[in-house]
């Protein structure tokens, strides 16, 4: 019974902080964040980018795109600027 009681009360605590029981997002953050590597696709994230969860309707990812910059002789090699479309 104090396993019940415990699970309950866990529960509670979860939905009074808007976190989602299935996907464990809350209300007002980001989702899960994740990469875009154009120059290593086999390293980059492989599911659906507007997957939502099915129990809160949150969008279950955030994405991040890598954009390399040519390299900067000048400097000693190359960079990346975020965000990609700001002139260095």
């Amino acid at each position: 019974m104090s396993f019940i009681r415990g699970r309950l009360r866990r529960l509670e605590e979860q939905g009074r902080r808007g976190v989602c029981p299935e996907c464990g997002l809350p209300p007002d953050g980001p989702g899960y964040i994740v990469l875009i590597d154009e120059e290593a696709p086999e390293k980059s994230f492989q599911g659906d980018p507007n997957e939502r969860c099915e129990s809160c309707g949150r969008h279950k990812y955030t994405m991040i795109h890598l954009v390399y910059d040519e390299p900067l002789d000048e400097q000693g090699g190359g960079g990346m600027r975020w965000p990609p479309d700001v002139a260095g």
